[in-house]
């Protein structure tokens, strides 16, 4: 098949690309002319993940705002879920996070970030794609050019709100010994004062933001091999992987096994729900470990689109305080509108520290699931097609249609639709057993094949 990922992407989860091919300092102007057209009220927050590009694109992006009147404060490189609080907390009025995430180092992306602090919608991201493709930009006079100011991130604020979401006295009673993987991100940037304020001992591996990232940046059990050997050699709780923007975060037990990132929603929700009752907000694209932490607490799980967006603006919408996704990503509401891995952490630490048990014996009572995740490059075009087809052929079963098709039957279930940040299709396939997944494997890609 062709590769088509030097495509630019366009969605209300960033305007993504491979840099510069996809995206560069003209697009990236373009768009933040169109933000700053959009909001039209300032400050705006800037701030990028560690990637070699974010630099290059965060001048394009701060000249541009600046442009159109608006006052910017550009912090660096910094955690998008930080910006995010700052937004909500009403520190800053909007922001563009300049991100690629869990896509490779030659990918980058701008997050575009409402007055909420959450991403845009799709109502919000019709109006700037709108201004973005006719170039009708506000130009303000030399005398009305925004002003740009250049602000170390203070995460104080920041960390004695969270201290409000989580029992930190026994946090650091527990003494907790923790391994971390920033991936070169932003991340790093935080995790010193993250451990100090909860009194965590602390390793850290992988903490110099614009230097090359050392494997992928999407925390998984493929990319835990480091974390992995650093915890053989030594005797700590629990270790933490972070994408490189710090919003999405996966666990290694105690006993040096690496958790499925489909592992941390459950943790946080299991965590957070003893203390709140609270639907769940999930996708279509999320294991079933979800519905079990429902049904301990006898609350509903509501699934939605994948992505940010779709997550956050569904719990606004039915007054619901935990959200996420399978991809490591968590969201508590009143805290901040956004996905953070540190907030993911801190609940994760207080549910040891209230159970008083190693995340191995928490989890080990969580059902048995095997999930494949896999990934084609394909175009657009002949994976709506497939879509398509493929609700056809299942239009008899228990399906949902709310984002590409996921197909549930009691053995399992899969899910195939469109990525949200690359020119992928994307094939999720979870089984009571792995030859349970193996089978409806085989089933699904049998499909797709017959049609490429």
């Amino acid at each position: 098949m062709k590769d088509h990922r030097t495509s630019l992407r366009i969605t209300v989860s960033g305007i993504r690309g491979k840099v510069p091919e996809g995206l560069n300092v003209s697009v990236a102007s373009d768009f933040a002319s169109s933000y700053g057209t959009y909001i039209e009220k300032g400050p705006v927050g800037v701030t990028t993940d560690g990637r070699w590009s974010g630099p290059m694109l965060a001048h394009a992006v701060i000249s541009s705002l600046s442009a159109c009147g608006l006052d910017v404060h550009y912090y660096g490189v910094s955690p998008t879920p930080y910006i995010q609080f700052l937004i909500s907390n009403r520190v800053i009025n909007a922001g563009i996070s300049i991100t690629g995430g869990h896509n490779p180092e030659d990918w980058n992306a701008l997050v575009l970030l409402n007055e909420k602090g959450a991403y845009i919608d799709s109502i919000e991201g019709n109006e700037v794609f709108n201004l973005y493709h006719s170039k009708d930009f506000k130009k303000v006079p030399w005398n009305r050019i925004g002003k740009i100011e250049a602000l170390a991130p203070d995460f104080k604020l920041y960390l004695n709100n969270l201290g409000k979401v989580v029992n930190v006295e026994k946090i650091r009673k527990a003494k907790f010994k923790i391994v971390t993987d920033s991936c070169n991100g932003a991340g790093s940037v935080l995790l010193k004062e993250f451990s100090e304020f909860f009194d965590l001992s602390h390793v850290a591996i992988n903490e110099t933001p614009g230097t090359r990232f050392p494997h992928e940046p999407e925390p998984c059990e493929q990319n835990a091999q480091q974390v992995i050997a650093i915890m053989k050699a030594i005797s700590y709780d629990i270790g933490f992987l972070f994408n490189s923007d710090a919003s999405r975060l996966s666990v290694v037990t105690e006993n040096h096994r690496a958790l499925s990132e489909e592992y941390t929603l459950p943790l946080v929700a299991l965590s957070f729900l003893k203390k709140e009752t609270s639907p769940i907000i999930t996708t279509i694209a999320t294991s079933r470990l979800i519905e079990y932490v429902g049904s301990r607490f006898s609350v509903p799980v509501i699934r939605t689109k994948v992505g940010q967006s779709s997550v956050v603006h569904t719990m606004e919408a039915t007054g619901a305080q935990i959200g996420g996704e399978g991809s490591g990503s968590v969201s508590i509401r009143k805290f901040s509108p956004g996905y953070d891995a540190f907030l993911a952490m801190a609940l994760i630490l207080e549910l040891m520290a209230e159970e008083q048990k190693p995340i191995s014996e928490i989890t080990r009572d969580f059902p048995s699931y095997h999930i494949k995740k896999l990934k084609f490059a394909m175009p657009m075009e002949k994976i709506y097609r497939l879509i398509h087809y493929l609700k056809e052929i299942y239009s008899e079963e228990e399906i949902n249609v709310i984002d590409g098709i996921r197909v549930e039957r009691k053995q399992g279930w899969f899910n195939v639709r469109p990525s949200t940040t690359e020119f992928l299709l994307r094939v999720i396939i979870e089984g009571t057993s792995e030859k349970e997944t193996e089978r409806l494997e085989a089933e699904i890609m049998e499909k797709i094949w017959s049609l490429s």
